[in-house]
Parts: structure tokens; C-alpha cells; sequence
């Protein structure tokens, strides 16, 4: 004998009534997509490249991220982290707030190497003491965005002397920008200890790498170059 209790058909109906509005809402939901700043010079521009849209290091980021994400490239040619700099990363900042980003990639530096003679009349090297005064605002300022994000900042990517086709002019210039170069990388990684934040290396990898660079440049990446960069963000964000 079947002695199964049902319910009666009214109070399945009020069940099913009181639940669709909430499964309606799943699965109409559309999931925030993470917003990802990257911020920088012209190297994260996308200089050199004949289509930047599609193969600066940003735009590369984006493929690798996939959907979830939206990546927004903040680069700026000649861009420098000294406030006293022109142009500067402090005059991004409207934007960049208005962004709102979940993740901040900072790669910024190899501009502040111009001066005292390199780089024409630019002068930042004249600075240079204040680099880590200025980097360590720049993070606390980002620190008080709404989103409460994420912060990597990067060793920037090297100047290779190897490349082909440099001028010994590009040469002079580079040989005495490069050791200045990693003066303000071992600032870097002292400021992302002090700070807690997170620290990407894009100039080791690249060391001694011409063929990951633009003939007749040596700063700027090449496609494969600027991919490379790509990778080594994303693996930081998806650690």
C-alpha cells in the first residue's frame, strides 16, 4: 500500500513561486569583471609596435586573462614616477581613480635614468633621491581607492646593448642609463618589502635578450618581447 505523503499542489505552487524570482536572478547575474591597471611608460604603451591595440603587453595580458578580466593599459610615452618629472605618473591619477582597478601592475623607472646629460635636456637623475619618497605615495595614494586593490610593482624591463643595429650614440646613452637602471630596481624591491606589496621581476628574465627587443632601440620590447612581459604579469596575478 502506498502510504507516500505529498503535498498538497497549492503549497508546491507558493514553493516554486517563492524560489523563481531567486533562481531568475542566478542565472541572469552577470559576474564583475576583475579590473586590472597597468600603469607605465611608453614601454607599457606600447611603443615600437605596429599594431599596440592588439600587442602591447596590456592588450597581451588581456588574451591570457581571458573574459573574467578587463585590463586597461594607463602607459604613457616618456612617463616618469618622479613627481617632478614631464610628463608624470601623477598626472594619470584622475583616471586611474576613475578606473577603480581590483589589481595596480606599476612599471616605472627607465625615464627617471634620463639626465645629466643623457636624454637631452630631460632632467630626472637630478632626482633620483626622491624616487623612493615619491614611489612609496604613489602606493599609499592607490591604497586608498574604493576597491581596496591589489598592487604589484615592476623591475623594468632592461636595456640590452646587444641589440642590432644601435648607434653608438644609443650606445653612450644606454651604458650610462643602465646602471642607473638597477639602482632604482634594488629601490624597488626595497619599497615593495617596506609597503607589502607584491614585486615582479621583468627585467631579469629579459637580461641579455636581444632578440626580445627593437633593432635600433634596446629599450623597447619587440612583439615576443612585449609578450614575454605579458606572461610574467599574468603569472603574478593568477598566483
Amino acid at each position: 500500500m502506498d502510504i507516500t505523503i505529498r503535498p498538497p499542489v497549492f503549497v508546491t505552487l507558493l514553493v516554486c513561486l517563492v524560489l523563481l524570482p531567486v533562481i531568475g536572478e542566478g542565472l541572469g547575474a552577470k559576474k564583475e569583471k576583475i579590473k586590472v591597471a597597468c600603469i607605465g611608460d611608453s614601454i607599457t604603451y606600447g611603443a615600437r609596435l605596429e599594431d599596440r591595440e592588439k600587442d602591447s603587453y596590456p592588450a597581451q595580458l588581456q588574451l591570457l586573462l581571458g573574459d573574467n578580466y578587463e585590463v586597461a593599459n594607463f602607459g604613457v610615452g616618456s612617463c616618469t614616477l618622479i613627481r617632478k618629472g614631464r610628463p608624470t605618473v601623477w598626472n594619470q591619477l584622475a583616471k586611474i581613480r576613475a578606473a577603480n582597478p581590483d589589481v595596480v601592475i606599476i612599471s616605472l623607472g627607465t625615464n627617471d635614468t634620463c639626465g645629466m646629460g643623457t636624454c637631452g635636456d630631460r632632467k630626472c637623475w637630478e632626482y633620483k633621491d626622491e624616487y623612493a619618497g615619491d614611489y612609496r605615495d604613489l602606493i599609499d595614494t592607490l591604497k586608498t581607492l574604493p576597491s581596496k586593490p591589489q598592487i604589484s610593482i615592476c623591475a623594468p624591463s632592461p636595456m640590452v646593448l646587444e641589440t642590432p643595429g644601435l648607434s653608438p650614440e644609443r650606445i653612450e646613452g644606454l651604458t650610462v642609463r643602465k646602471p642607473r637602471l638597477q639602482e632604482l630596481i634594488s629601490t624597488i624591491k626595497k619599497v615593495a618589502k617596506e609597503k607589502n606589496v607584491g614585486f615582479i621581476d621583468l627585467n631579469t628574465p629579459l637580461k641579455h635578450k636581444p632578440e626580445l627587443f627593437t633593432e635600433k632601440d634596446g629599450v623597447h620590447p619587440n612583439k615576443d618581447g612585449y609578450r614575454a612581459i605579458a606572461r610574467l604579469v599574468y603569472d603574478k596575478i593568477k598566483d
